[in-house]
């Protein structure tokens, strides 16, 4: 029956009746009726023919509006318990979003061939309609086998519920001789303390007989030779009874790993019991609980407590807010251990971190205790990640407990390698200390050891409030050290700084920088630009407001390196490349390919400066070489362009060597041996053409402060091939980031002015033409004549008349 024309109206109606009557609140909201009609034609659909003992379970897309497509799930089951909880979960293992569920218990009677004959009469049935965002077909798939698992678990477990009971029963009359507590527990459970799933018996070779309940479909709990070590480890006597965790999560009620109960029989087999344990006997006072009751009164003996005591009622509330489904399987030993250190924590709340192994060293449980107002879903995770890393296992389970007291208490289930050593727990309780006894004191730590304890009181006090909570909870307490002292240390809203650095997980050619400003967010238009012609690849951001932006900002990029470059060797040099970068970011430098040459030649930042100057004097000749090829040249060459370098420190520098004409000799030879390596003949052009320029430069102030304002290089225009006519007797260039000039003398003796001009990248073609006229017009005056003019670079607005004339 699949036509909707074949279904009885009034059986689509008291579907859609049972489906609404009783819904949950929140579960009908947008559900209109026509939507309810059409969810009940689908229902009576699936539940139209089902034969007794059979599950029903139907899956069909139903559209929607674009971004919110949706699917519904039908059920259709004898009424039995663990159905919905069950379902539920299997599809919140999937990854899928319920948007919708619906629950009717719905009487029905059925022919004998499974057909509904009438609703409203006959054995209760289980619907569960769900409403689910929309996955792709694998997804799809997936979800109905997870589904149809879950439900024969269930019908299976429920099924075969009393005589898993009554097997629990049997042992428990079995180990009354030889462990009284442990068949008291065994009696507690089956008064609705244990939630009975599966048993089987294990024979003396790890061989399996009569399976029930979840077992007769799957025995699976751990790895294979797991049950063998349970049996040796009964075999040996100190145990009868063994409560551990399986690897294996319960598909029936709750997705959690299934509490496992092995009893070990006369003859050598086990009996194992799985389930879980019910809310109820995880909440019940440890005097209660049978095992726990023993071990609470051997405690208070040892410690001398009076069970009325401050000290008895201090411990007895300890062990009740540890999980007792851990406790039970955990040696006298090692409940002593984790009792006493929950005590100490009930008056004095601090972090603390426990690992304790199960008693077959399956799996190491950690229980971190932290502050509740601490507790976040980061802090979780780094504490998670911390035992991954230093257990060498994947985390399996978790949970969280929040009582009424100041503790949060996360446990952590993480898998091992049986006989391996566990890490050492004070090393791993001081991380978490250190993680979580405040942010704000870790960065002081840290501060105190670089700066000193009172400049460190200074910095705290004025910038750790300033961060907020992401910038907190993604940076550790040194790195935030170091970028509070690179903030203040910026002298002004121009200022800018970086750093660079490489962590553990950067691969490859990765690596991360972080620039610093106090002016106010720096956007990224600018500072992309800037990495990118230094030669990174930027491939995100996250900045960073400290008191909204009023204490400064922190840009934090992760870049990656082209293949062309030594990433090793660029971190050797990081100082200087992080000087560069910020004197481009601040102002001081320009922006331009020439910073290549900072990370791939080497080369310093104030020599990238002086070839900049170069570049730009060339251009002024009517060079037709572009940056771009200029760089590029200087890139693959850079023997010859450190030589060019070396070759102009060594003529110009006053601190150079005594022996000067002999080491410009020298790195003469050195630049020629370079340049014979070179192939392209532009390349070889363009290094000659700078070669030429170095030598025609008779005198610079590249080696005195005023450099630092504007570099200047008096040349004699003689030695500079290519010049258009009239060639200057000597000429004076003049360059910086803010202004570009020349100077023009026809003579050692000569007269001319000065002149503002608009042709930034030929003014020396028009200030040439000036000084051709001043020849002539000199002639009867002076010998000759001279003309100079410059070019601004970064005038500010016309409309701030007072800076712009300051400029």
């Amino acid at each position: 029956m699949t036509a909707h024309s074949r279904l009885a109206k009034p059986l689509v109606e008291a579907l859609r009746a049972a489906l609404t009557q009783n819904a949950l609140p929140g579960e009908t909201h947008g559900f209109s009726k026509d939507q309810q009609v059409e969810a009940a034609t689908f229902v009576a659909e699936c539940a139209a023919v089902r034969e007794p003992g059979t599950s029903i379970v139907r899956l069909e897309s139903i559209g929607g509006e674009a971004g919110n497509r949706r699917m519904r799930l039908v059920t259709v089951n004898e009424d039995m318990p663990f159905l919905v909880d069950s379902v539920a979960a299997a599809v919140f293992a999937s990854g899928i979003e319920i948007q919708r569920l619906l629950h009717p218990i719905v009487a029905i009677e059925r022919t004998t061939d499974g057909a509904i004959r009438k609703v409203g009469r006959g054995t209760a049935e289980s619907i569960v309609y769900m409403e689910l965002r929309r996955v792709d077909a694998r997804g799809r798939q997936a979800l109905l086998r997870a589904v149809e698992t879950a439900l024969r678990d269930v019908c299976a477990a429920v099924g075969d519920w009393a005589n898993m009971v009554a097997l629990m029963a049997e042992d428990a009359d079995a180990l009354d001789a030889d462990d009284s507590e442990g068949a008291e527990l065994l009696r507690w459970f089956t008064k609705d303390n244990f939630t009975l799933l599966g048993h089987i018996n294990l024979t003396k070779n790890g061989g399996t007989s009569k399976p029930l309940g979840i077992f007769r479909n799957d025995f699976t709990l751990w790895d294979q030779d797991t049950p063998i070590t349970a049996l040796r480890t009964l075999a040996k006597g100190k145990h009868k009874l063994l409560n551990l965790k399986a690897t294996r999560l319960s598909s029936v009620h709750r997705r959690v790993p299934l509490d496992v109960v092995m009893v070990h029989r006369k003859g050598g087999s086990i009996s194992l019991h799985a389930g879980l344990w019910t809310s109820v006997a995880m909440r019940a006072p440890a005097d209660e609980v049978p095992i726990l009751r023993e071990r609470l009164a051997a405690l208070d003996r040892e410690l001398g407590f009076a069970p009325s005591s401050h000290g008895g009622k201090a411990l007895s509330h300890a062990i009740s807010t540890l999980p007792h489904d851990l406790l039970i399987g955990f040696d006298a030993r090692e409940v002593r251990t984790a009792a006493l250190t929950a005590m100490s924590l009930v008056d004095r709340p601090r972090p603390r971190l426990l690992l304790l192994p199960d008693a077959l060293r399956l799996h190491v449980y950690a229980f971190a205790w932290l502050p509740r107002d601490e507790y976040t879903t980061a802090r979780r995770k780094a504490v998670a990640a911390t035992l991954e890393r230093a257990i060498d296992s994947k985390l399996s389970n978790w949970s969280v407990e929040l009582d009424e007291g100041e503790l949060a208490l996360l446990r952590f289930t993480l898998p091992m390698v049986p006989n391996t050593e566990l890490p050492d727990p004070e090393a791993l309780d001081r991380a978490i200390m250190e993680m979580v006894r405040g942010w704000a004191p870790s960065v002081e730590g840290e501060l105190i050891a670089l700066v000193g304890s009172a400049r460190a009181t200074r910095l705290s006090l004025t910038y750790l409030p300033a961060f907020p909570d992401a910038y907190r909870l993604r940076t550790g307490g040194l790195e935030a050290a170091s970028d509070v002292l690179q903030l203040c240390g910026l002298r002004s809203e121009r200022d800018r700084s970086v750093r660079m650095w490489r962590t553990q997980p950067d691969q490859g050619d990765t690596l991360h920088l972080k620039a610093y400003a106090r002016g106010g967010l720096v956007p990224l238009s600018e500072v992309v630009p800037v990495l990118e012609n230094f030669g990174f690849r930027v491939l995100e951001e996250v900045p960073t407001a400290l008191a909204d932006g009023t204490l400064g900002y922190i840009h934090d990029f992760r870049l990656e390196l082209g293949s062309v470059g030594d990433l090793d060797a660029i971190m050797a040099r990081s100082e200087e490349i992080e000087a560069a970068i910020g004197s481009v970011l601040s102002g001081a430098s320009e922006n331009d390919e020439f910073n290549q040459l900072v990370l791939f030649a080497a080369l310093s930042t104030q020599a990238v400066v002086w070839i900049r100057a170069w570049f730009r004097y060339l251009r002024q000749t009517g060079s037709s070489f572009g940056l771009v090829t200029i760089v590029d040249a200087l890139r693959r060459a850079p023997k010859a362009t450190s030589a060019l370098i070396r070759l102009f420190s060594a003529t110009h520098d006053p601190a150079g060597s005594s022996q000067r004409q002999k080491a410009v000799e020298r790195i003469g030879r050195e630049f020629d041996d370079a340049l014979a390596t070179v192939t392209s003949i532009d390349e070889d052009r363009i290094l000659r053409r700078l070669r030429v320029l170095v030598d025609a430069i008779i005198r610079t102030n590249a080696f005195a402060p005023a450099a630092a304002e504007a570099l200047a290089f008096k040349i004699d225009s003689s030695r500079v091939p290519g010049l258009p006519a009239p060639v200057p007797w000597r000429e004076i260039w003049v360059y910086s980031p803010r202004v570009e000039g020349i100077h023009l003398r026809g003579g050692p003796v000569a007269r001319g002015g000065i002149r503002w001009s608009d042709r930034r990248d030929d003014f020396r073609t028009e200030i040439l033409g000036l000084m051709k006229a001043q020849l002539v017009k000199n002639a009867v005056i002076v010998p000759t004549g001279a003309k100079g003019g410059f070019y601004p670079k970064q005038l500010p607005s016309p409309n701030n008349r007072d800076v712009w004339l300051a400029e």
